[in-house]
C-alpha cells in the first residue's frame, strides 16, 4: 500500500485482505469524480509481489480503480478508514471523523439560519440556501416579488429593518461574507432608507445590533455605507462600535465613523 509514493504498510495475512475486501464493497456507481488525487493509494500484487492493480480511497465516501469511468460509493466507507487505522495508519480516519465533525457543525448552523427566515419568506428558504453551492445572489428579479411579499407582512419599515438585522446576524454570523447564503439579507436591507435603518438601530437589541454591523460592513454594502452612517447620530455610532468582534473590524469602522463625528 502507498500513499504519496511513500510504503505505509505491507499486509498479507489472507484473513486481512478478505476484510479489506469487505470493506471495500461497493454500494453505487454514481458517474462522478472526486477532483482529488485521493488519501491512500492500495496496491493489489500476486503471490511473486508483480503489480495486479491499484485502487485509491477518497475521504472515506468513493474509491477509484482505472476500470471504471468514474468513481464508486463505498457501502461503509468508514471500514476501510477502521481497517486502516488498526494497522498504524490512522491518518484518513481522523481526517474523515473530523470532516464529519465540520459538516455536523455546518448543518447545525445552517438550520439554525434557516430558522431565523422572516415567515413570509420561509418558502424561498432552499433557494437562498442553493446560492452558497452556486455562489450567486438573487436576481433582481426574485429579489422584487419576495420584498413585495415581506413588505406586505412587516409594512412598518422600522420593525421590518429590524427583522432583517435578525436575521442577518443568525448562522455563523461570520464578518467574511461565508457561507454566501448568510448575506441573503443584505440584499432585502439595500431597499431599505438610511433613515428607517437608522430608526432601527437606535431600537435595536443585541442580535439586531450584530447583524447592523454585518450590514454596515458588509463589501456589498460599500456604495451606501456612508450614507447609512451619516444617518445615526453619534449615539447610534457608538452601539456599532461596541458590537464589532474583533479589533481590525472596529479600527476600520472607527475610522469610517470619524468622518461625520
Amino acid at each position: 500500500m502507498r500513499g504519496d509514493s511513500t510504503p505505509l504498510l505491507t499486509e498479507r495475512d489472507p484473513v486481512a485482505v478478505r476484510a479489506l475486501r469487505t470493506a471495500l464493497r461497493i454500494a453505487d456507481l454514481p458517474g462522478f469524480v472526486c477532483m482529488c488525487w485521493g488519501d491512500v493509494a492500495l496496491d493489489f500484487l500476486d503471490d511473486r509481489d508483480a503489480a495486479l492493480t491499484r485502487v485509491t480511497l477518497h475521504h472515506g465516501y468513493s474509491v477509484r480503480w482505472e476500470g471504471w469511468r468514474e468513481d464508486a460509493v463505498l457501502a461503509a466507507g468508514e471500514l476501510s478508514l477502521e481497517w486502516l487505522a488498526v494497522r498504524g495508519v490512522t491518518g484518513p480516519l481522523r481526517e474523515f471523523r473530523a470532516a464529519e465533525r465540520r459538516a455536523a457543525e455546518a448543518e447545525r448552523v445552517e438550520r439554525l439560519w434557516a430558522a431565523a427566515v422572516p415567515e413570509p419568506l420561509e418558502v424561498y428558504t432552499p433557494l437562498f440556501l442553493d446560492t452558497s453551492r452556486t455562489g450567486g445572489r438573487l436576481p433582481g428579479s426574485q429579489l422584487a416579488e419576495m420584498w413585495e411579499l415581506l413588505c406586505a407582512a412587516h409594512p412598518d419599515a422600522v420593525a421590518r429593518v429590524l427583522r432583517l438585522l435578525t436575521w442577518y446576524s443568525a448562522g455563523t454570523g461570520a464578518y467574511s461574507g461565508y457561507p454566501v447564503h448568510e448575506g441573503i439579507p443584505a440584499q432585502f436591507l439595500d431597499c431599505e432608507t438610511p433613515r428607517d435603518f437608522a430608526r432601527a438601530v437606535e431600537r435595536a437589541d443585541q442580535r439586531a445590533l450584530a447583524g447592523a454591523v454585518r450590514y454596515v460592513i458588509g463589501w456589498h454594502t460599500r456604495h451606501r455605507v456612508d450614507g447609512l452612517l451619516m444617518a445615526l447620530s453619534p449615539a447610534a455610532r457608538q452601539r456599532l462600535l461596541t458590537h464589532t468582534r474583533d479589533t481590525e473590524t472596529r479600527g476600520w469602522l472607527a475610522r469610517r465613523i470619524a468622518r461625520f463625528d
